[in-house]
């Protein structure tokens, strides 16, 4: 079911490969004489298109896209919807996720910056990623209040309220579900695929409009994928803060999930 969108949009393109194959160096779909064994070598059928620029833009999008961590309220289906919907426009607007991805790059470094330039506090742009991707969580009577944006942590530890949350990149990474290994076959898969079409240009062999576009969408998912390179993906569950017993209670808190906790 989830599927069905991508679906669409490659049954969309399947006229553009179709006048592709038969407009290109003048080759036709049926005037191919598949009984010269040369002619089937350089042949490929629509769907051995559609089937690689389907997993080449999978592979792509799919391994770039970071959602941050999902609420406390959010069931599985909200999670895949959104990360589906992340996945449909990186493929129809690519431009518009490494805007996001950039913006996020810069708040996350911004936030290791502020924390590193107070107390000797000791955070990178993971750190940062994962503060703003909601990573911590805090707690009040040991119930959960609210997310913590980066400023209300910084706040709230200078002023005493809470500890400073001691959680190291590692231990951030290992919470994260994106490995080298994920990234290396997602980053091998876009380059197999930008191969075969050098190769096919300069053996002037026809070349699709669908694998154009699929070039031109997996290499700008590449830009926010580096972006997001730092960023931990697939996190389910934030770091645990608790306000301290003598602190006054929390109020005007960014994120607030829980409405009269104190009654």
């Amino acid at each position: 079911m989830t599927l069905l969108p991508l679906a669409i949009l490659f049954l969309l393109h399947v006229p553009f490969v179709c006048s592709s194959l038969s407009s290109i160096n003048g080759t036709s779909l049926s005037t191919l004489d598949t009984s010269d064994p040369s002619s089937c070598s350089n042949t490929r059928s629509l769907w051995d298109i559609i089937w690689s620029c389907a997993v080449t833009l999978f592979a792509c999008t799919g391994t770039a896209v970071h959602p941050n961590i999902p609420g406390m309220d959010e069931g599985k289906f909200t999670v895949y919807s959104r990360r589906l919907g992340i996945m449909m426009m990186a493929l129809i607007s690519p431009e518009l996720m490494i805007t996001w991805a950039t913006a996020q790059y810069l708040t996350a470094r911004n936030a290791a910056k502020d924390f590193n330039d107070s107390d000797a506090f000791e955070w990178t742009t993971t750190h940062g990623f994962f503060a703003w991707m909601g990573g911590f969580m805090l707690y009040f009577n040991d119930k959960p209040r609210a997310t913590l944006t980066p400023d209300e942590l910084l706040h709230f530890v200078h002023e005493g309220f809470v500890e400073m949350p001691i959680i190291v990149e590692a231990d951030i990474e290992d919470r994260s579900k994106g490995d080298a290994l994920s990234k290396g076959i997602a980053i091998l898969q876009l380059a197999w695929f930008a191969l075969q079409l050098v190769a096919r240009h300069i053996q002037n062999l026809p070349i699709t409009l669908l694998e154009l576009d699929t070039l031109a969408v997996a290499a700008l998912t590449g830009i926010a994928y580096g972006f997001w390179w730092k960023k931990p993906k697939g996190v389910g569950h934030p770091h645990a803060v608790y306000w301290k017993e003598t602190a006054s209670p929390p109020s005007n808190l960014a994120y607030e999930y829980v409405v009269n906790i104190l009654t």
